[in-house]
């Protein structure tokens, strides 16, 4: 054969050129029937060698589940963020009476759910093993994220009837706009690196919207399907290794003597003392507000139990709920009020003397809101600890613990 460079013949299998010193790299190429034979392509000295392109490998796959894994979390954050501020902002309608909070409060809340949406798309980008849906999963993440721009910018119209800063209203709508942009950016760049980014053409050859919506509605149920089967496979084997462990070690007599202790110690009925400040904001805001009215269920019919003989009774859920829309809200504040009085006048009746009355829960609620919004957690706060105290005198007079 001849070299490449200065033309003079080399041996077949010579790599270097014996006249120029060049360097012959053989380059395969298949002919008709099949069989490949070895040509030698020209390379510069010095120069390295081309490297083939490999397709989806196991750097880039690592990259996408540890990119949208961040991005999910972030979203997770601004989910709940979205949805504490909408919850709060609906419960002021009952401790405040502000009627106009209604609107603002609901559009918050369909915007954590939006964001919720994006974090749980983003892990099924990351970790589905459906590759071939990626494409439809990204499109779904942008429907998302169309949302919540349009969303801000309906949140942001309504401050600006209500009468707000015209500067924090543009704030209102930069903030997601922007911050939408570069998740879906930055996904797209996640993407491309695993060879499964959308083209412009993907979306040109487009058949109908329905078609495009089923499509993305499969591909959200296949990923949704996929990684939590993938979940239950872990937590099987890890129950499994588990089981194995406490029938070598003996935990399941352990585990009977536990159950006929909780049997024997249900059949008391004695009061829920567990209460706490953090489990009730989280419980509220993971089911959007409902908890709150568990939480004066309970409160009332424990408060009843526990100062039953006192001469007085704590309303109950449905009278709450109706003089509070009666009252535009203003029930709620009557209800904490004779709340913390009626635990204050009880301690001494167990042994106990509560500094806070229903006095210091109505300034609270009242004049707190002024220091940054904390003052009718701190009120809340109060009745939790005091309702606690309270169960808890009671049930040790009973003998239940």
């Amino acid at each position: 054969m001849k070299c490449v460079n200065c033309g003079n013949d080399i041996p077949d299998k010579a790599r270097f050129c014996p006249y120029c010193g060049t360097q012959n790299e053989p380059q395969q190429e298949t002919t008709q029937n099949g069989q490949t034979t070895g040509q030698y392509q020209y390379q510069q000295p010095g120069q390295e060698a081309p490297r083939q392109a490999n397709t989806v490998n196991l750097d880039s796959s690592l990259i996408l589940k540890i990119g949208t894994g961040i991005l999910a979390l972030i979203y997770a954050i601004f989910a709940l963020r979205y949805v504490f501020n909408g919850v709060r902002t609906l419960l002021s309608v009952f401790s405040w009476g502000y009627a106009t909070s209604i609107p603002g409060g609901v559009l918050t809340l369909i915007s954590g759910a939006c964001y919720g949406g994006m974090a749980a798309v983003l892990v099924f980008l990351g970790f589905s093993k459906q590759r071939e849906k990626a494409k439809s999963l990204f499109t779904v993440l942008g429907i998302l994220g169309i949302a919540i721009i349009g969303i801000a910018f309906l949140r942001m119209l309504l401050f600006l009837v209500l009468g707000g800063n015209i500067l924090f209203a543009i704030k209102m709508l930069l903030n997601p706009l922007f911050g939408t942009a570069a998740a879906l950016a930055v996904t797209y760049g996640l993407l491309y690196l695993t060879k499964e980014a959308p083209t412009v053409q993907d979306y040109q050859n487009m058949d109908s919207m329905s078609n495009v919506f089923k499509d993305c509605a499969d591909a959200v149920q296949g990923a949704a399907k996929d990684v939590a089967s993938d979940v239950n496979e872990k937590a099987d084997a890890y129950r499994s290794s588990k089981t194995s462990y406490n029938q070598n070690t003996g935990y399941q007599g352990q585990k009977t003597a536990y159950t006929n202790y909780n049997m024997n110690y249900s059949n008391g009925s004695p009061l829920k003392t567990d209460r706490g400040l953090l489990g009730y904001i989280l419980l509220t805001l993971i089911t959007c507000g409902i908890y709150s009215y568990y939480f004066i269920y309970t409160v009332a019919r424990d408060v009843n139990t526990a100062c039953e003989g006192d001469g007085k009774s704590t309303g109950g859920l449905l009278q709450f709920i109706l003089l509070s829309i009666l009252t535009c809200g203003i029930y709620s504040w009557i209800w904490q009020y004779s709340l913390g009085n009626r635990l204050a006048a009880n301690a001494p009746r167990y042994g106990m003397n509560f500094q806070e009355n229903g006095t210091t829960v109505l300034l609270w609620d009242l004049f707190g809101i002024f220091l940054c919004g904390i003052g009718p957690f701190i009120a809340m706060n109060i009745i939790i600890k005091n309702t606690n105290s309270i169960c808890m005198a009671y049930n040790r007079s009973k003998g239940f613990m």
